[in-house]
């Protein structure tokens, strides 16, 4: 039997999306409405606007939705809350499908359903949220008044929020936290507390750290705050929602966007380059997200020059940070009207290398080179081959980074933002960190633009 499931932006359907079980069989179908019109986009680069002659592949259309489920816990949750198999992936999006990230609804409806006297307003008061968060393990924070809620792809413990005031206004009186449901709102914020996780000390704390570090050096990056619940709580302002105002009353815009594998059409599996992993059987294997296959992107870009130095920075600012988990799904980019990609603003940005029980192999290889300590200026150079990027430009690039990166961690060290003795050794650790690999950086990239091209 076949099922429809309708994909919607705001108020316009873009699609149907057909689904028989029995054979697993997937197919997209654009509402002709919206593939006419000027300003549409598609999902994604490979399921066009117009079909190819043979239709869009079943496979890409599964992948796809497949990427905007949630990972880890929060899909086991999913799963056992709706009495589903993990296989099915069109009874979860269906499930979780009322909020994704970017601008995409999934619902059972073909028509626009009659709007709401008004959105659902769930306040969460920060005295119930320090609770929820000691309480993690034993009830998961996706789980509210007995329902679970969706939650972004990724590992991490998170929560969708909708915040009523700016987010530099959070701890003050009057600044409120809400869960929500239905149009015309939708979250706003993404909450990632630290739940005192033995293995990974002062997570919030380091990923606040290095997405403001990159805010200090100029580069894109999603806007955070630390909230204290008391409990330290990463507040992640979302970049692809826009709150407008309309006689008075908010409204909430979604922004279509994309991951690098949903662009490549790469499985979830895939988002590392060593896919089956890097047992010595298999190691060779790297059909996964590389930095080949990411700058490969811009291609798909209005400035492809300009895609191909955002990548870069993004590139050499993961050696900076030792964020080694900086995987096909921690970049993104936006859709444009025609179908063309802009690069996004960037997101978890962690120093995973604090971690001593983390396996620090890296997600994506510079050159051939997975073990960060091997990285060396041939490795460097290798990769600028592969990538298309100019030695030259990465000598530039890498050196102006670094000293910037060296600067503004010792500044980001001394901010405010950091309470205690423990927050405030790790911190300082991590802008030691940062400088040390800022002056490995200057050397390697000078010596990589040495390299000839006849050696690579």
């Amino acid at each position: 039997m076949t099922h429809a499931l309708h994909v919607w932006a705001g108020e316009v359907r873009l699609a149907t999306i057909d689904y028989d079980a029995r054979d697993d069989h997937w197919r997209l179908r654009y509402a002709e409405a919206w593939a006419r019109d000027a300003q549409a986009w598609p999902l994604s680069p490979v399921l066009p606007l117009v079909p190819p002659a043979a239709d869009h592949a079943s496979a890409s259309i599964k992948r796809f939705i497949e990427h905007l489920l949630p990972e880890g816990r929060a899909l086991d949750v999913a799963v056992a809350y709706n009495g589903l198999a993990k296989a099915n992936i069109f009874g979860l999006i269906w499930a979780l499908g009322a909020e994704t990230a970017g601008a995409l609804r999934f619902t059972g409806e073909a028509e626009r359903p009659a709007p709401a006297v008004e959105p659902i307003l769930r306040e969460l008061p920060l005295q119930e949220l320090d609770q929820r968060i000691a309480e993690h393990e034993h009830l998961p924070l996706t789980v509210w008044d007995g329902k679970v809620r969706m939650s972004v792809a990724g590992l991490q413990d998170k929560l969708l929020v909708y915040l009523d005031r700016p987010m530099s206004e959070l701890g003050r009186a009057g600044a409120r936290l809400f869960l929500v449901e239905g149009e015309p709102l939708a979250s706003t914020h993404i909450l990632k507390p630290d739940t005192g996780n033995p293995k990974t000390p002062h997570l919030a704390v380091n990923e606040h750290f290095c997405m403001s570090l990159a805010r200090r050096m100029g580069l894109p990056v999603a806007e955070v705050q630390l909230l204290r619940t008391p409990r330290p709580v990463l507040v992640v302002q979302r970049f692809d929602r826009v709150v407008t105002y309309i006689n008075g009353q908010p409204q909430v815009h979604r922004r279509h966007l994309i991951d690098a594998c949903q662009a490549c059409d790469l499985p979830v599996t895939h988002k590392y380059e060593r896919n089956l992993g890097n047992a010595g059987a298999v190691r060779h294997i790297r059909d996964g997200m590389s930095f080949e296959r990411l700058f490969g992107c811009a291609d798909l870009t209005a400035n492809k020059a300009a895609a191909k130095l955002a990548l870069l920075r993004w590139a050499l600012f993961q050696f900076l940070i030792g964020n080694s988990d900086a995987h096909g799904k921690n970049f993104s980019f936006f859709v444009r009207p025609g179908g063309l990609l802009e690069p996004a603003p960037w997101y978890d940005l962690v120093s995973v290398r604090q971690y001593a029980s983390f396996d620090t192999e890296l997600a994506m290889a510079y050159g051939d080179i997975f073990n960060p300590a091997e990285i060396s200026a041939f490795a460097l150079a290798d990769f600028a081959a592969r990538c298309g990027i100019d030695r030259q430009l990465l000598r530039r690039e890498g050196q102006r980074l670094a000293k910037r990166a060296a600067a503004a961690a010792l500044e980001q060290a001394r901010a405010d933002d950091y309470e205690g003795a423990g927050e405030r050794a790790f911190v300082e650790g991590l802008a030691t960190w940062v400088a040390r690999h800022a002056n490995r950086l200057t050397t390697l990239v000078a010596d990589a633009a040495r390299w000839k091209d006849e050696y690579l």
